[in-house]
């Protein structure tokens, strides 16, 4: 059994992958480090304790970073919406951060709860060599994570990660937004040593819904599939007004591979990115001529079974909405 543990900035995509991680028996679900990233610090992390309360996620979640390590913060709120997820429908309903809190302290017997990057920390040392970090954020938490305790990086089993690309970006023409919104966390964690594999946008381009899944979810009629199939469907709708134009999943392609490795294929890069370059800042530059140009430091994913992983996301989720 894998031993998990998720850093996240919800946002609709990583709610999905929060939901599968949760279907996944094979895993041992550990904790759940939060980011700015989609939206600032205080919208993400009220995202991940609604989603946690009202899907029943037992698993404790932390507050971490609330800005880059350097530079302006970026989100992708003009994407997304303010929340960093909208909705055509019902909006999930608040919860109140103070009582959610205090149910974890007393669970935990803490008090206050830690900073995520500590309990991160606390978490990789307390399982050596076991933990995998599923990053599917920016990577500022687990960049300071190495840099205030840099004795973990030998102890991380491997990071996978939702980020970066093979070819062209996303939030920019060069860059993928999680990278680029801190390229020098990314910078820190792809130098560190531990073994990575990079789901880039080249791979989640090949992961494609459409509003039959959006549909799919509403039929179940429960209050929980009704919630997210108001956010599925604003999400679709993000690419084009009605919703007719299959969008990518981005972050549930970790989750995925988690359940279904055998669906992916990988090659090996040097991967480095670019933190100095007007047109390029946040570039995943992936050098594919290893071992004779470079040595490589990521398994990077390129082919996906598609429709295969798309059946098995859908099967997941509606596996947890009843």
């Amino acid at each position: 059994m894998q031993k998990i543990w998720l850093d996240t900035d919800p946002g609709f995509d990583d709610w999905l992958a929060m939901l599968m991680l949760s279907a996944n028996l094979d895993v041992q679900w550990l904790g759940v480090s939060v980011v700015a990233g989609n939206a600032p610090l205080a919208t993400t992390y009220d995202n991940a304790l609604r989603i946690k309360k009202h899907y029943r996620l037992d698993v404790p979640v932390y507050a971490g970073c609330d800005a880059p390590l350097a530079g302006a913060q970026e989100t992708a709120q003009c994407i997304l919406g303010a929340d960093g997820m909208a909705t055509t429908g019902e909006p999930l309903p608040t919860v109140d951060i103070r009582q959610s809190e205090a149910e974890q302290e007393a669970r935990e017997r803490r008090s206050p709860l830690p900073h995520a990057v500590d309990a991160l920390i606390e978490a990789v040392r307390k399982h050596p060599g076991a933990l995998t970090l599923m990053c599917i954020a920016p990577m500022t938490n687990i960049a300071t994570a190495l840099q205030r305790a840099p004795d973990i990086a030998a102890q991380i089993k491997e990071i996978i990660l939702m980020g970066g690309s093979a070819d062209q970006g996303n939030h920019t023409a060069a860059a993928e937004f999680n990278i680029f919104a801190d390229p020098e966390a990314a910078d820190i964690v792809f130098n560190a040593g531990i073994p990575l594999r990079m789901f880039g946008l080249n791979l989640c381009r090949q992961l494609l819904v459409t509003s039959a899944e959006v549909q799919q979810v509403r039929a179940l009629g429960t209050p929980r599939a009704k919630w997210l199939a108001g956010y599925f469907d604003a999400y679709l709708r993000i690419r084009s007004a009605d919703g007719s134009v299959p969008m990518p999943m981005y972050d549930p392609a970790v989750a995925i591979y988690l359940r279904r490795p055998e669906l992916f294929a990988f090659k090996p890069a040097r991967v480095d990115i670019e933190v100095q370059g007007r047109l390029t800042r946040g570039m995943t530059v992936c050098e594919f001529r290893v071992p004779r140009r470079a040595e490589a430091n990521t398994e990077v994913a390129m082919t996906v079974d598609g429709p295969r992983a798309m059946a098995c996301m859908m099967q997941e989720l509606l596996g947890t909405l009843s």
